[in-house]
Parts: C-alpha cells; sequence; structure tokens
C-alpha cells in the first residue's frame, strides 16, 4: 500500500478557508483505518503536520501524519515499547560487534542466500528454518548443525545466516570462530606464555551459540584433536548447540578428528549437506 503522505502531495497545514476545508475532507477520506491504540483498540485521533520549507526539502514530501496516543496510560504503555525496542536494538547491536563476524559476514543472511540455486539448496534452506522456527527446543537440547560439502558450495553462508538470525530475532549471544584461527590462537598462547587467552576460551567453551568454521582444514595431529575435544566435549556435556562448516562428511570425521570427538559431534548436531556446483560462481552469473 502507498504511503498516505505520498497520496498527499499538496496537503498543507489545516487552516480555515475552503480549500483548507478540502483537504481535510479529503485527509479524513484518506486517513488510513488500521491505526488504532494496540493497547485499548480505540482509534487514534490523526493531525496533518506541515513541514516547514527545509524539512519539505529534505525528505521530499510536504508533511505527514501525527496520531495522537488515546490516552495518557496508552501514551505511557507507547513510551515503554519505545524504550524496550531500542534496548532490544542497542543489544543486537552489542551482540553483533562481539559475535567474531567480519564486515562481510555480516551481511550474510536468510534473504540474501539464494535456496533455489538446487535441490540441495533448497533442502538445506528447509532444515536451517525448521531449526529456527525450533530454537527453544533445539537450545535446550543443545542440538545443532553440521554443514559439509564441497568449496564454494554455500556452507559459510548459509550457517552465519542462521546466526544473524538468532542475534537479530531471539538475541542469542553468538560467537564465530574459524578452526584454523583458533588453532593459531592456542599455539600461540603455547609458544608465548604471557600471552592470555582464558577469557577468550571461556567464550568460545561458554558461548550460547557457537559456530566453527572450516573443521577439519587442519592437519589431525593428537595435538589438534585433543584440543578441539576439550572444546567440543565441553559444549557435548554442557549442552550448548554447535554449529560446524566442514569440507568432510561425518563418515569421515572418526579419522580426522578421533572417535571421542566425532562420536559427540554426530550426536549433538543434524547433518545438512550442500552438494552441487560453486554457489557463488552460481548465484555470480545469475543461476
Amino acid at each position: 500500500m502507498e504511503r498516505i503522505d505520498g497520496l498527499l502531495p499538496d496537503a498543507g497545514k489545516i487552516t480555515s478557508g475552503s480549500s483548507a476545508s478540502k483537504r481535510r475532507d479529503r485527509a479524513e477520506a484518506l486517513r488510513l483505518d488500521d491505526k488504532i491504540c494496540p493497547h485499548c483498540g480505540r482509534e487514534l485521533q490523526a493531525e496533518w503536520v506541515e513541514f516547514p520549507p527545509a524539512l519539505q526539502k529534505k525528505y521530499d514530501k510536504p508533511g505527514e501524519w501525527y496520531y495522537h496516543p488515546c490516552t495518557p496510560e496508552c501514551e505511557k504503555k507507547n513510551d515503554q515499547r519505545e524504550w524496550e525496542i531500542a534496548r532490544r536494538d542497542s543489544r543486537v547491536a552489542t551482540l553483533r560487534e562481539r559475535s567474531g563476524l567480519s564486515k562481510r559476514l555480516k551481511g550474510y543472511t536468510l534473504a540474501n542466500f539464494d535456496h533455489q540455486v538446487s535441490k540441495s539448496t533448497e533442502k538445506a534452506f528447509a532444515k536451517v528454518m525448521d531449526y529456527i522456527m525450533n530454537w527453544k527446543e533445539n537450545q535446550e537440547a543443545g542440538r545443532g548443525l553440521y554443514f559439509c560439502g564441497g568449496v564454494g558450495t554455500g556452507k559459510t553462508h548459509l550457517a552465519v545466516a542462521v546466526m544473524n538470525e538468532l542475534i537479530q530475532t531471539k538475541r542469542v549471544p553468538s560467537l564465530f570462530v574459524t578452526v584454523p584461527e583458533l588453532l593459531d590462537n592456542l599455539r600461540g598462547a603455547y609458544n608465548d606464555p604471557g600471552r592470555n587467552l582464558d577469557e577468550w576460551m571461556d567464550a568460545v567453551k561458554n558461548a550460547d551459540l557457537l559456530l566453527l568454521d572450516d573443521l577439519g582444514s587442519e592437519r589431525p595431529t593428537e595435538w589438534v584433536q585433543e584440543r578441539l575435544f576439550v572444546i567440543i566435549n565441553h559444549r557435548y556435556r554442557e549442552s550448548l548447540p554447535t554449529v560446524f562448516t566442514s569440507n568432510i562428511g561425518p563418515e569421515n570425521l572418526p579419522a580426522q578428528l578421533g572417535e571421542r570427538t566425532a562420536s559427540r559431534i554426530i550426536a549433538m548436531c543434524e547433518g545438512v549437506e550442500l552438494a552441487g556446483d560453486d554457489y557463488r560462481e552460481t548465484v555470480r552469473n545469475g543461476g
């Protein structure tokens, strides 16, 4: 529906006189029916407010409708609601800043993931939508997702989109970490005794939602397997949802990570397979 201010290009301040009366009558006819108080259900009284010339030029419109609160009690509730929305938006902004996501990754959303690229992406998209719709149940069960597929199939995009959606709509404290970065930090701490990673590692182990990207890209040494086991086992025991992306399928996890870690990942995650052509190349070429 077209905005009401767009329907009134010649609307002006309501004054006496025949032209003003016509504008008033027209305004009454075009007033939106759905402008009712969300608290008591009464219709809100509307007033056309004409902008001064400077604001008319800035917003490219002559003015806008102002809807008066119906009662002081409802106005107080409106103020409370606006405060809650502002607090929610501030909370979301803080969570996004602490998420570990880069500028590019913050732009990965469900809306800009083209799930119609292939049957595989359609099936994967349906799974993640179901996961988000049942977030409370999944959170309580400590259930995560395991995205697997070849390079460029859209694993990271879709996994990060899930994380961004949960931050935005559920305000879930989340952390994104690539496994190579995680292991590099741990090696650095071993080589530099003065470097303290306790706070960061606590966040990795205890984030309400953890996304471990590029699992299995590391050389499977005993040290690597043990470090990953400590983190994954902790999250498994505490029923903390974890999302993984990997180029290897679940059947190859024991050889890469060891039986203990593989069994826990399989137990705590639902598999999401992405197969087919390079997702990024397909999207870039218009499908």
